[in-house]
């Protein structure tokens, strides 16, 4: 490396050094008690110095030519934005709503009156969303017009005064889809642009922490936060390329379902918890293999080793006839994709499966008196037994195709895939 490379380094470090430190500053106004200064003198010093940046990073552009400071001051302008409506947000909260718990004295931002918590978010945004323009036509300047538009829509959702768990999740989703609409329109290609739309996150992050910090959050809450996470493993696998950071969905898709499963799960049994829990898991995780190619088989083994562990536990702590019928079902599938594919694990473990979950099912119809036990057991023969002969009908069918197709074309290649083995043609 050489000289000037070092020296780039080294500027650029203390670029983001010295934005790490006003963004520190900025932070010390929400811990600061400044009692003889009061909540609104507070909030005006702050505006005053967040508003100092913009024309520092003008100096920095146009007087010393220097693109990448201005650049830097501008983007912690940008995230300063979501600091200044989580402040907003409390003075409204203080005169227009009501917080129904207690919290810390750091999180309390008052107004002295409604007229004063008006007049604070009309002069913040007066002076606040023009500087934001011009920030965004300074890192994007072809779409600065539509990042205006959606930062001043998600900072304003941070003024809902209220703070219940279902405000929150409600502000969170368009927030996100404001900031993933602005992604698939603008496709940005460079590192400002991609910067630009990512600062629109900010709110979404910051009612998230705030009312994980302060408030009530619910099972609901964490099942949304949870989905949210997924959502964007999985689009910045794909961005990226890197199978890895798709697969990792899999651990918030998995804990999101289960505080899913949690605040729908009413009077319902621990059985019937467990196993819907399962089955609504294994069909999220399907639809993710639906749409990855490049994961599809991680993502659907996933779902099948799934809803084959939680039969496997409910019938451990409890006896169950529908988990024993899934158990069989999904030893009964395991098994003939061994055969289709000939792989050996699978058939030893389907046939596993498929035991434990008959001699649970025959030991349940035995024990109780009730007819369900017998009655689903014969229903699932029946049904197995007509599957079969359909898919032996269709394994014919293709297998006449097939010599049909040789005999018309004695000089054709040989067949491969599919019409070779018309029995995995059918299984697929």
């Amino acid at each position: 490396m050489n000289d000037d490379s070092k020296l780039q380094q080294l500027f650029q470090m203390l670029r983001w050094c010295g934005a790490a430190m006003i963004v520190a500053a900025a932070g010390t106004f929400l811990v600061q008690s400044w009692d003889s200064a009061g909540d609104v003198k507070r909030y005006l010093a702050l505006l005053g110095t967040t508003a100092l940046l913009p024309a520092v990073a003008y100096v920095c552009g146009i007087g010393l030519k220097e693109g990448r400071s201005a650049r830097v001051l501008v983007l912690t302008f940008l995230g300063l934005l979501p600091i200044h409506a989580a402040l907003l947000g409390g003075f409204v909260l203080s005169q227009f709503g009501a917080t129904g718990a207690s919290i810390a004295s750091v999180a309390q931002w008052v107004a002295p009156s409604r007229a004063s918590a008006t007049l604070l978010v009309l002069g913040a945004a007066a002076v606040l969303m023009p500087l934001a323009w011009a920030s965004f036509r300074v890192l994007s300047r072809p779409h600065a017009r539509w990042l205006s538009a959606a930062s001043a829509v998600s900072h304003g959702l941070l003024l809902i005064p209220s703070r219940s768990p279902e405000a929150a999740a409600l502000a969170i989703l368009p927030m996100v889809g404001v900031a993933f609409w602005c992604a698939r329109r603008m496709k940005p290609d460079t590192l400002e642009a991609k910067l630009a739309v990512g600062s629109l996150l900010g709110p979404a992050l910051v009612i998230m922490a705030r009312q994980v910090l302060f408030y009530d959050v619910t099972t609901a809450f964490w099942a949304m936060v949870m989905a949210l996470g997924a959502s964007a493993l999985l689009a910045m696998g794909r961005k990226s390329g890197d199978v890895s950071v798709e697969r990792v969905a899999l651990i918030p898709t998995i804990l999101g379902m289960g505080a899913l499963a949690d605040a729908l799960s009413m009077h319902l049994s621990p059985e019937t918890q467990c196993l819907s829990y399962g089955l609504a898991t294994g069909a999220v995780l399907l639809a993710m293999g639906w749409s990855s190619k490049r994961s599809k088989r991680f993502f659907v083994l996933s779902a099948m080793v799934l809803n084959a562990m939680t039969p496997a536990v409910v019938l451990v702590f409890a006896t169950s006839p529908w988990a024993a019928l899934q158990l069989l079902a999904l030893g009964l599938g395991f098994l003939s994709y061994g055969f289709v594919e000939r792989r050996g694990f699978a058939i030893y473990a389907g046939a596993t499966l498929a035991v434990s979950g008959f001699v649970a099912e025959v030991a349940y119809a035995i024990d109780s008196f009730e007819p369900g036990g017998w009655l689903a057991l014969a229903g699932l023969g029946v049904l197995l037994v007509g599957a079969t002969a359909w898919l032996e009908r269709r394994a014919r069918a293709v297998r006449s195709d097939a010599s049909t197709v040789k005999v018309s074309s004695p000089c054709a290649p040989e067949l491969s895939g599919w019409q070779a083995n018309p029995a995995r043609k059918v299984a697929e």
